[in-house]
């Protein structure tokens, strides 16, 4: 067998470039695979300078949690469905992590961890967002497709993979774009709305001072009503009450 070289490149490496040197098909099996779930791998955001220079105990704590949480076992309907998901939105993954599920137990844990909780993130957005939840999966099928074509252009070094590649890049590029643009028609939106409440003029807002007084000034006089109406029954029973005595068993008997 040819010796095979591979020269990949990857965000948490911190810029390093590392070469492996292989000699089997297997051997380039399981490298591929390597690469393929480091690239699959969220990227955990940083810390901000001052908590990184001041690390305390109760900001360790919740880390300690999400840790536990993160490495939690899913259990076999939730992996059933993630692999269901992958297959129908990306096969080429959902083909990929079957392989690992015979081959590499653990690999296949972590591969179908991501697809788990990327898939609960658009449920998410299925449930409270439905508008922007097709576009949310669009997105996920891209970054999915990127990375695995990114482990395979590691292997081989393709050019028309690297056009691939670009392309994707491109139009996540773009998507990106027109999320923004959405975002700023909104908020241009509500801005406009904002500036024609500020840009009242002294006799509307004088009208509108007057609409809320009387709004206001009938919903005291219905409430002072009602309880005058109250008081007043009170009242009226306690007299009752107290001019007519209760006639005595000597005075019944007079009257019979």
């Amino acid at each position: 067998m040819g010796e095979w070289r591979l020269y990949a490149w990857h965000p948490k490496c911190t810029g390093a470039i590392f070469r492996v040197t292989f000699n089997s098909q297997q051997s380039r099996l399981r490298l591929f695979v390597s690469v393929s779930l480091m690239l699959l791998a969220p990227v955990v955001p940083a810390q901000n300078s001052k908590s990184a220079e001041k690390p305390n105990a109760t900001a360790a704590k919740p880390q300690t949690q999400v840790n536990r949480t993160h490495l939690t076992k899913m259990s076999s309907l939730q992996e059933n469905e993630a692999l269901k998901f992958a297959r129908k939105h990306h096969p080429e993954l959902g083909h990929l992590l079957e392989r690992l599920r015979s081959t590499s137990p653990s690999g296949f844990a972590r591969g179908i961890r991501e697809v788990h909780l990327a898939r609960q993130r658009l449920e998410r957005f299925r449930e409270k967002q439905p508008v922007r939840f097709a576009d949310e999966l669009k997105n996920w099928k891209t970054d999915s497709k990127i990375r695995l074509l990114t482990a395979k252009w590691a292997m081989s070094q393709d050019p028309e993979l690297e056009e691939q590649i670009r392309e994707l890049l491109r139009s996540r590029q773009r998507a990106r774009f027109k999320r923004l643009k959405e975002d700023r028609a909104k908020l241009t939106a509500r801005l406009e709305q904002l500036d024609g409440q500020l840009g009242l003029g002294a006799e509307e807002l004088e009208l509108d001072l007057v609409d809320e007084w009387n709004r206001l000034a009938r919903q005291a006089a219905t409430t002072a009503k009602s309880q005058r109406r109250k008081t007043k029954k009170k009242s009226t029973a306690r007299t009752k009450s107290t001019t007519t005595p209760e006639k005595s068993p000597e005075t019944k008997r007079q009257t019979k």
